[in-house]
C-alpha cells in the first residue's frame, strides 16, 4: 500500500491505514483519526487517505462476500463481470483521492512539517491482528445468516403464480430502461445490504426471469442506492464519531458524492456496452 500513499504525497502512516483497510475499515478509522489528532494529518491528507482507503476496503468485500456469493449463484462468467466493475467504481473512488492529495501537497509544503511518529500500543497491528480477525468473522456469520435465508425465502416464492403474476405488472415501466420486472426485487432488496441483493438476484436468474446484462445492471442500480442508505445509516455517524462533528460531516459528504459519481459512471459503461 505504500506506492499509493506516496502517489497522494502521504506520510508513512498512512500506507499502515491502508493496509489495516483490506482488514477493517472500522478499526483503520481509529486509527487515521488517532494519527489526525496528533497533528500528524492536515485535513487535505485526512481525506485523500480515507479515499484510497475505500480500494483495499472494496477488495477485501471483494474477495470474502461478492466473489464467492455471486459466482455460485450466477456463474463465473457475470460475476466476474460486475466484480470488474465494482472493482473500478472502488478505484474511481482511489482515485480521487490520489489527486487530492498530489494536488494539494505543492501549497502545503512549506507550512507542514511531517514528523513520523511510533504507533500508540492501543493501535498496534500485530496487537490488533487477532480482535480484527475475530471481528470479521463475526461480520461473516451475520451476512451468512442474512444471505441464506433470503436466497431460501426468494427460490420458494418465485416458484408461487401470484408472485410471477405480480412482477409482471411492472413490466412495462421498467422496459423503459432496459429492464424487466424482476428487476425490482433486486433493487429493492439491496437497499440495506449489497448481499441480499446478491441473494435476490441469483434465484431470479436461475429462473431465467433474468438475463445476464439485467442481473449485472440491477445490482448495480442496487449498490447505488445502497451506498445512500449506508451514508445515513453508517458513515455519517461513524465519522462524526471518529474525526468531529463539521470534519466527519465534510469527509462523509465528499466521499458520498464521489462514490455516486463512480457508480453512475460505471453503470453508463455497462448499460452501453454489455
Amino acid at each position: 500500500m505504500a506506492p499509493l500513499a506516496s502517489l497522494a504525497r502521504l506520510p508513512y502512516d498512512c500506507s499502515i491505514y491502508l493496509a489495516m483497510c483490506f482488514l477493517n475499515h472500522y478499526s483503520a478509522n481509529a486509527f487515521l483519526s488517532t494519527q489526525f489528532r496528533k497533528g500528524i494529518l492536515v485535513e487535505r491528507q485526512l481525506l485523500a487517505a480515507y479515499l484510497i482507503g475505500w480500494f483495499p476496503s472494496g477488495v477485501h468485500f471483494l474477495i470474502f462476500y461478492i466473489v464467492p456469493a455471486l459466482t455460485a449463484l450466477v456463474g463465473w462468467s457475470i460475476g466476474m463481470k460486475y466484480t470488474a466493475l465494482y472493482l473500478f467504481a472502488s478505484m474511481l473512488v482511489a482515485m480521487s483521492g490520489i489527486f487530492i492529495g498530489f494536488l494539494g501537497e505543492r501549497k502545503e509544503k512549506e507550512q507542514i512539517k511531517i514528523i513520523s511518529q511510533p504507533l500508540d500500543q492501543e493501535f498496534s497491528p500485530k496487537k490488533d491482528f487477532k480482535n480484527v480477525l475475530s471481528l470479521s468473522l463475526r461480520q461473516f456469520g451475520r451476512i451468512a445468516l442474512i444471505f441464506v435465508p433470503i436466497t431460501l425465502s426468494f427460490t420458494i416464492a418465485l416458484h408461487l403464480e401470484k408472485t410471477r403474476n405480480l412482477l409482471m405488472s411492472f413490466d412495462t415501466l421498467l422496459m423503459s430502461v432496459g429492464l424487466s420486472a424482476p428487476s425490482i426485487i433486486v433493487i429493492i432488496t439491496g437497499l440495506p445490504s449489497s448481499i441480499s441483493a446478491i441473494a435476490a438476484a441469483g434465484p431470479l436468474f436461475q429462473n431465467n426471469l433474468l438475463g445476464p446484462k439485467e442481473v449485472i445492471i440491477s445490482l448495480l442500480i442496487a449498490y447505488l442506492f445502497h451506498s445512500i442508505y449506508e451514508f445515513f445509516s453508517n458513515y455519517l455517524p461513524s465519522n462524526i464519531a471518529f474525526f468531529g462533528a463539521i470534519k466527519g460531516f465534510r469527509i462523509s459528504f465528499f466521499y458520498l458524492l464521489i462514490r455516486i459519481l463512480s457508480i453512475c459512471l460505471v453503470l453508463g459503461f455497462a448499460i452501453l456496452y454489455f
